[in-house]
């Protein structure tokens, strides 16, 4: 396997202490042979059902930088 050079902002996804609960909690329900993929939008993390083909929304550990305060 080669290695290819690290970018200088490589993708980065923060997560919770519920939010790694919840994903030890249902780990089996929504892991593929052992292994948890998450998929990561601007609208936060969520995890893939390879039943329904659906996703359940695991979290947004902080909101983007770019979100307007109140």
């Amino acid at each position: 396997m080669q290695m290819r050079p690290v970018p200088k902002n490589p993708p980065v996804a923060e997560f919770s202490r519920d939010m790694v609960e919840t994903m030890m909690t249902y780990f089996e329900a929504y892991a593929d042979e052992g292994v948890l993929k998450v998929e990561v939008t601007s609208w936060g993390l969520w995890l893939p059902n390879k039943v329904t083909g659906g996703r359940q929304f695991l979290g947004l550990a902080r909101m983007p930088e770019d979100t307007p305060r109140q």
